[in-house]
């Protein structure tokens, strides 16, 4: 190109701008059977302007005109040329260019010049032949190079290239650098610490080698799958996330109906640091705005006020958490008093012994729940009368419920009992598209009598 196109060829630019602002005002002039056609044209637009500004940047750093600014690099360069520019694409553009410009990546950096390939997917192919590279004979390189390119400007998924880079590391990876490879993943797995969140929850994040992912995938995937209400045929009304989260948690509450103890010694079972009052439930006289004050006018009452309670790990825990918790989780309870002075040690006891288990799954068969269809080894022995209020652990108080609806009962404050015909039967109906608890009186629960606490 000469410089006299390339002076007319920037020229264009500033009508192509304003035709494509005053295109939005126009659409209502388009054909119905166009408008897909408008879609494409303006996607080839997208993509050779991304690829005309990956060029500008690379010829900016070549000629070092982002040095001669004065910016302090490419991306605070690309900002102060178009404001209008984000951080996060003026930095995903830098790293892309960066990338594709080690040695071995000129088919990636085409592509990403070309616009056929986005900065992100650009970063993500240099990333997987810089894999293949450091795990296979030099000969093959500029063959993975251009391979990887391809996929890119195919519009390749990142899943798609993860199982190429897989598939190509299995056919030509060296021994050696397959166990480098197998020690570099070892060394960059690993589980976050639990962190607060907003609205009171907690979040970890996880890093697992392949061999483990499929591992715990296999078992989140099964547990996980959505169940249809049996009763009403209401589908799942959890979303994907939910009942992954769901699925885990039953994990993790299987292993702590074992009791196993860590290689310190510590126990696998929650420790509850227990109030007088953290088994109040709430005062069903009075209403409360956002901040917990109540609504003037409202006749005083001698309600207890509920207090939060915590765990051994310092996790706080609101009164409905607490009552949950201790129903169906092995725990040991440490009462204290309005100073935090231990009152009591309970002792560390099963919801269920093993012949109750056993005895449980023969009578209930699995979830309790109308419309539950949940195997036995994926529930929970529920006290029908909380042990806070005074329930026994045998038979004639427990049901089996999954993850799923032991949360559900608690939440809703749904009662069950177990009938002369030993059926659990639960105090709920079906309406408004959900089981909700049947009307009757609302009972005030407090905890246990002080000298019930003791062991």
């Amino acid at each position: 190109m000469t410089y006299q196109e390339a002076t007319a060829a920037r020229d264009t630019l500033a009508g192509a701008a304003e035709a494509l602002r005053s295109l939005a005002a126009s659409l209502p002039f388009v054909q119905g059977d166009e408008i897909g056609e408008v879609v494409a044209q303006l996607a080839q637009v997208a993509a050779a302007t991304r690829g005309a500004l990956a060029s500008v940047a690379v010829e900016a750093q070549a000629r070092g005109v982002v040095a001669e600014s004065g910016c302090r690099g490419t991306v605070a360069w690309l900002q102060h040329c178009a404001p209008g520019i984000k951080d996060s694409e003026a930095a995903a553009l830098h790293r892309a260019i960066t990338a594709t410009g080690r040695r071995g990546n000129a088919p990636l950096r085409e592509a990403l010049c070309s616009g056929e390939a986005t900065p992100s997917d650009a970063i993500c192919a240099a990333e997987t032949v810089d894999e293949l590279r450091r795990a296979t004979d030099a000969a093959l390189h500029d063959a993975f190079a251009e391979g990887v390119a391809e996929l890119s400007r195919a519009q390749a998924s990142r899943a798609v290239l993860r199982e190429y880079r897989t598939e190509m590391l299995a056919r030509f990876g060296t021994e050696q650098s397959l166990d480098e490879l197998h020690a570099h993943q070892q060394a960059r797995r690993g589980v976050t610490a639990m962190r607060p969140v907003a609205g009171g929850m907690w979040r970890f994040e996880a890093t697992l080698t392949p061999a483990e992912k499929a591992a715990v995938d296999a078992t989140l995937t099964a547990l996980s799958a959505p169940r249809r209400d049996a009763v009403s045929g209401a589908a799942d009304e959890r979303s994907p996330a939910q009942r992954r989260a769901d699925a885990l948690v039953s994990v993790f509450t299987k292993v702590a109906g074992h009791g196993q103890a860590g290689p310190l010694g510590a126990s696998t079972r929650v420790t509850l640091i227990l109030p007088v009052e953290a088994l109040h439930a709430p005062c069903p006289h009075r209403t409360c705005d956002i901040f917990g004050i109540p609504h003037p006018g409202q006749e005083p009452c001698d309600c207890p006020e509920p207090v939060a309670a915590h765990d051994d790990l310092g996790t706080a825990l609101l009164p409905g958490d607490t009552r949950r918790l201790s129903c169906g989780a092995d725990v040991s309870r440490l009462y204290v008093g309005a100073q935090g002075e231990p009152l009591a040690l309970g002792r560390t006891e099963r919801c269920a012994t093993p012949g109750q288990r056993k005895a449980l799954a023969a009578r209930d068969g699995g979830c309790t729940f109308p419309g539950c269809e949940a195997p036995s080894s994926w529930t929970q022995a529920h006290h029908l009368v909380h042990w806070a209020d005074g329930g026994g652990t045998d038979l004639d108080n427990l049901a089996l419920l999954c993850q799923r609806h032991h949360t559900y009962v608690h939440q809703q404050h749904i009662d069950g009992h177990v009938g002369p015909d030993r059926t659990v039967h639960w105090h709920t109906s079906w309406a408004g598209g959900h089981w909700a608890p049947d009307p009757g009186p609302c009972d005030q629960l407090s905890p246990p009598a002080p000298d019930d606490r003791a062991a």
